[in-house]
């Protein structure tokens, strides 16, 4: 016997798949950020509902990815800082996991390797057989766990994606950084014997 808060999660899962379409219009706009995680130093945005992939392509063009989640904390925080933004307690958040490229592996769009999953009860479950591209659920019925949808919007429901911008090291410092382990080699060379002075 399913509880009631799985039953309520199954019978909305089916509620979107039936309600979802493609989204028409406008690109995904910037609702709010810059937002700096002070855990990790990196900067968010929340845009407005659309596909999951017009909003990874607006994150790509901010110079980011939709959100990798890296550990229960981060997503902990992403969920507190953006799920109910403006008061809003329907909206879902994309974030970058899918399954693209090969039903069942799901890959960061980014590129980093999948080490933390906050799977809902049954996720990820490709109900139609074309749920490809992950959220979470929004606060009306969740507390940021996830699950894989197709690539629509939500008639009735936000579906505001989260971009991460990871910051990258300045010119300088990967210069010194370099020249650094450049000295450290020829240093250890020259203990061992192997460089002559």
């Amino acid at each position: 016997m399913l509880n009631r808060k799985t039953t309520t999660r199954l019978f909305l899962s089916l509620v979107f798949l039936t309600l979802s379409s493609v989204a028409v219009g406008a690109d995904p706009v910037v609702l709010t950020g810059p937002v700096v995680n002070p855990a990790n130093g990196h900067t968010y945005y929340l845009l407005s509902s659309d596909t999951w992939t017009a909003s990874q392509s607006a994150a790509v063009a901010l110079g980011g990815n939709l959100v990798t989640i890296n550990d229960s904390a981060e997503n902990a925080w992403v969920f507190t800082t953006f799920a109910g933004f403006g008061g809003v307690t329907n909206r879902f958040l994309w974030i970058g996991l899918n399954d693209v490229a090969v039903e069942g592996t799901f890959e960061w769009a980014n590129g980093e390797l999948l080490t933390f999953t906050n799977w809902s009860f049954g996720e990820p479950n490709n109900t139609g057989g074309n749920e490809n591209y992950v959220g979470m659920y929004p606060i009306a019925f969740s507390g940021g766990e996830w699950n894989d949808f197709n690539n629509g919007t939500f008639q009735g429901f936000e579906s505001g994606g989260v971009v991460e911008i990871v910051p990258t090291p300045e010119p300088v410092t990967i210069l010194l950084f370099a020249t650094g382990l450049t000295g450290f080699a020829a240093g250890t060379l020259r203990r061992r014997g192997q460089v002559a002075r």
